[in-house]
């Protein structure tokens, strides 16, 4: 069992890959033009410490523009637990997916958190009694995935993974996405949105470090 095929079983196709592929290059060509074009992120050391917070932030607002393009995917924004820091959920049908950044080297993992272990409880069919082979039932199309990315100034990959209730994906084999490099006038737009969206959400974002999806 992998994780492709848990989510065409739940809905999801060719179609909704191939969006979520081609929107995390567009998100990172974009932010890399914009830190180049502004000084704050591009000369002062601070502003490029920053960028690797802003990356999971193009990429969900690069999403959230070819979802409503495509109208492949429901999208709504919810909160942490703490109410700290606010997130995109990606939905088809009772699908939910979020994004992750792994950092530069694709490293960094998915850490625990309330709102992701409630997140996870939609897929208990998977990971019946939290054996070692996961139990899959298709009647219940219902899961939680999670878009994993990493990368600087380009990704280095994009994949789809699925945790168990111990918010561990181990157990089924990611989906890697297949990215597809962007236009100009692609980039250029997403570059537009996204310039418009840093000058309203950064300062909103929230000063806090204890954040349960992000």
């Amino acid at each position: 069992m992998d994780v492709k095929t848990v989510l065409s079983e739940c809905g999801l196709d060719d179609r909704h890959f191939q969006v979520l592929g081609i929107a995390v290059p567009e998100a990172y060509a974009a932010l890399n033009q914009l830190s180049l074009s502004t000084p704050m992120l591009g000369a002062f050391p601070q502003g490029a410490r920053g960028l690797s917070y802003l990356r999971d932030i193009a990429v969900q607002h690069a999403l959230e523009a070819r979802a409503a393009e495509s109208r492949l995917f429901f999208t709504s924004t919810a909160r942490n637990r703490s109410g700290n820091h606010m997130f995109l959920k990606l939905q088809v049908g009772q699908v939910v997916i979020t994004t992750h950044y792994a950092g530069a080297r694709g490293a960094r993992t998915v850490r625990k958190a309330v709102t992701r272990g409630e997140l996870a409880t939609r897929t208990p069919d998977l990971f019946l009694a939290q054996g070692t082979m996961p139990d899959h039932c298709p009647i219940i199309r219902s899961a939680y995935a999670q878009l994993v990315h990493a990368g600087l100034d380009q990704p280095k990959f994009a994949m789809l993974q699925i945790p168990d209730r111990d918010q561990k994906a181990a157990k089924l084999t990611p989906y890697v996405l297949e990215l597809q490099a962007p236009s100009k006038g692609a980039v250029e737009e997403v570059q537009d949105r996204l310039n418009q969206a840093f000058k309203v959400k950064v300062p909103n974002s929230g000063a806090g470090q204890d954040r349960d999806v992000g």
